[in-house]
């Protein structure tokens, strides 16, 4: 793969409905990456409905080769028809991108217009009409740069604020100029700042309620960036000497977690580790420093409070603050969050007596839980993993 795709969804559902009339498909292979946003008819059950069958069936059609054209007509005789409106109706946006050709295709019915930036600017997309259902349907296929970023949405976006706080709502213009800015934001670090915060403005705009179900897509091209991380001793101490192997022909940062860890690393390196008493907090044990790796960090205590950040982060409890402050699992958060495409995890199987110590808190008898935890919220970021036992 010569880059990273970077993808963020976010979503608030129409007001007082429990089900989302969008859905967004994500699926990630070897050759591409294939994104569907759909939007159902209506709102409500239906329209869920709608929105998921559109966008499974368009995704896993796509990844089987198979031709826009083909995904149509299947998706016109598939979809159930409304017995109200007499409609087997969804509108949809498609983008696959392709490693290998640094290739990206991209398929519009009857979304909101997909807003494509570069080098600080959106640029027009050179759109070729198909026909389906009587409307058209448009392709583009143009090559990708690291550094594009594409943000496309439903129409709740641009209806928000309509007999609120804006006459017309939100015009396309607006919506492709607020993501431009976000774009360029400093503190817009990930695709998921910016989806995220674009689904918060929206909400605003209704007033805190949604007239229309409303989603965000956003999908960046980024260089990789590579993290490898060691936590937890080999059951087989003389596995010692490999774990120092990995981290030398590891690319990119090097982080250790744990005290075991930690003290294998000092000893295979020949390194004494100096803590940084200036990162010392109430939650988590400072971070401890060594030429040859980037961060050394305490193990369960600091991995819990990594995912308590994480998770009130993508909850949207807390904003980017969390990555700000100078402790070990702020410090951690942001890399694994902000600064890695790839993740390297080395994971020793020896089992620490002191985790299992019943006079324990219940949070050092759970490692395997907590790190697990943690691989599936990076994984919910779109990290690519790779796990190595020890």
């Amino acid at each position: 793969m010569a880059f990273f795709v970077d993808i963020a969804t976010d979503s608030v559902n129409k007001h007082n409905q429990e089900l989302c009339g969008d859905n967004v498909e994500i699926r990630i292979n070897d050759e591409s990456i294939v994104i569907v946003l759909a939007d159902g008819l209506g709102s409500g059950v239906k329209a869920n409905i709608l929105a998921t069958m559109t966008s499974t069936i368009a995704a896993t059609m796509l990844e089987e080769k198979m031709s826009i054209k083909d995904v149509v007509e299947t998706l016109e005789v598939t979809l159930p028809v409304c017995q109200i409106r007499k409609l087997a109706y969804s509108t949809f946006t498609i983008v696959q991108v392709f490693f290998k050709s640094r290739r990206v295709y991209i398929v519009e019915f009857d979304n909101p217009r997909l807003v494509y930036i570069r080098d600080g600017e959106r640029i027009e997309l050179d759109r070729r009409p198909l026909q389906f259902q009587g409307k058209d349907i448009y392709e583009t296929t143009m090559k990708i740069n690291v550094g594009d970023v594409l943000g496309f949405f439903s129409d709740g976006v641009i209806h928000a604020g309509v007999g609120s706080l804006l006459n017309f709502g939100w015009q396309w213009d607006d919506a492709a100029d607020y993501l431009l800015a976000r774009t360029y934001d400093e503190k817009m670090v990930t695709a998921k700042d910016i989806s995220m915060k674009m689904i918060e403005t929206c909400n605003d705009l209704y007033g805190g309620k949604p007239g229309d179900d409303t989603t965000v897509v956003v999908v960046r091209a980024e260089e990789h960036q590579y993290v490898t991380l060691f936590s937890g001793p080999p059951l087989d101490r003389t596995k010692d000497q490999m774990i120092k192997e990995i981290l030398d022909g590891a690319k990119g940062k090097k982080v250790v977690c744990g005290g075991t860890a930690s003290n294998i690393v000092s000893r295979e390196y020949g390194e004494e580790i100096e803590l940084d008493l200036s990162t010392m907090s109430e939650k988590v044990p400072p971070v401890g420093r060594m030429k040859s790796v980037d961060l050394i960090t305490e193990g369960v205590l600091t991995i819990q409070e990594t995912v308590n950040l994480i998770e009130a982060y993508l909850s949207k409890k807390r904003g980017h603050e969390v990555f700000e402050e100078e402790n070990a699992a702020s410090i951690l958060a942001d890399l694994l969050v902000n600064h890695c495409s790839h993740l390297d995890m080395i994971l020793g199987n020896s089992i620490n007596p002191a985790h299992q110590n019943p006079d324990f808190p219940d949070a050092l008898s759970s490692k395997w839980k907590i790190t697990q935890r943690l691989i599936e919220l990076l994984r919910q970021l779109n990290k690519s993993i790779n796990i190595v036992y020890v």
